[in-house]
């Protein structure tokens, strides 16, 4: 059309037709002017689709920092200065060489006599020591499956840990010091390719199955039903456990395990099935367990089902950053 029109521009101005030949110029750049911002829309539009594809949701913005900030809290798995397993018998706590419950060096040299039998743990002190934050103590005795007590000394915190298998005393120091130090997660690109819609089928009879820790340990566990998904046209499932929070819970290995993720696998939470049995799997979320930042935890590792034949990259990666147990090794 444009053409068009540079003709008739041309006809009126050689024959001297000036102002026409104007009005026709300003048409000429008044359809340019449309064509060039039709593009513009065009090229706007296929940027922003781009950006929604792979920019992180607030959504998913605030659960990372959700995330990240839970690592530093006083229940996180930053502070963790000794994990000590135990089982009947009788102990000497402190830092010590001799002792059999080596603690941390700014500690007393003996800071307790520990002795177990059955579910009754008995601490004697050889000091005051705080109970739960309010009451001084010299001893106490009590079921350490029934009643979750903790004891501090300065900036320590220790208790009975019961988990995944586990039998232990777990020791905080909530002045860590590597607290202040900045922790880096790299995570997979966003992508709505990996938030997926499951079908969870309850299982008629519960399984009560062996699971495994990285410690070695082995524990029962519940697996209520399985859940279903397709992923690249290709149908998957695994079995979930369910969360103290009431989620299901997905220990998970992928073809990304060992390489750009975790070899131990990595975990994630889905929220319980609508009333239809349908569930989001945000794969997006996908967490490192927390044995990637410190040598005193008691991670479950994934069972052979729970082993996925594909890539998932999606979530978090694989951590490289400071071990923050070592501090305490």
């Amino acid at each position: 059309m444009c053409s068009v029109f540079m003709y008739v521009l041309s006809f009126f101005w050689d024959r001297g037709n000036r102002s026409i030949a104007k009005s026709i110029l300003r048409i000429i750049i008044y359809i340019n002017f449309i064509n060039i911002m039709k593009f513009r829309v065009v090229i706007f539009s296929f940027l922003f689709a781009f950006s929604c594809e792979t920019q992180d949701p607030e959504e998913h913005i605030s659960w990372k920092k959700k995330r990240y900030d839970e690592l530093f809290t006083d229940d996180g798995y930053l502070n963790i200065a000794g994990l000590y397993p135990v089982q009947d018998g009788n102990y000497l706590m402190g830092s010590g060489e001799s002792n059999d419950i080596k603690i941390p060096s700014d500690l007393p040299e003996l800071l307790a006599n520990v002795s177990l039998e059955d579910s009754l743990i008995t601490f004697i002190f050889n000091l005051p020591v705080i109970l739960n934050d309010t009451l001084e103590v010299e001893s106490l005795s009590y079921n350490f499956y029934n009643i979750k007590n903790s004891f501090s000394l300065g900036s320590y915190v220790w208790f009975v840990h019961l988990d995944s298998g586990s039998k232990a005393i777990r020791i905080r120091n909530l002045k860590h010091p590597l607290l202040d130090t900045k922790l880096v997660i790299d995570f997979f690109p966003y992508s709505l390719d990996y938030v997926i819609q499951g079908r969870y089928e309850k299982y008629d009879t519960p399984k009560v199955l062996s699971f495994n820790n990285i410690l070695g340990d082995s524990y029962l566990d519940t697996i209520p039903g399985i859940i279903h998904f397709n992923f690249g046209n290709k149908d998957f499932s695994f079995e979930p456990t369910i969360s103290p929070s009431g989620k299901f819970f997905v220990a998970f290995e992928d073809l990304t395990s060992g390489k750009d993720t975790y070899g131990g696998g990595r975990y994630l939470y889905i929220l319980p099935e609508d009333e239809n049995s349908n569930v989001i799997i945000d794969f997006n979320k996908s967490l490192n367990p927390p044995c990637v930042f410190s040598i005193f935890t008691t991670c479950p590792v994934p069972r052979k089902e729970n082993k996925l034949p594909i890539k998932i990259s999606a979530g978090e990666k694989n951590y490289d950053g400071v071990l923050f147990s070592s501090v305490y090794q």
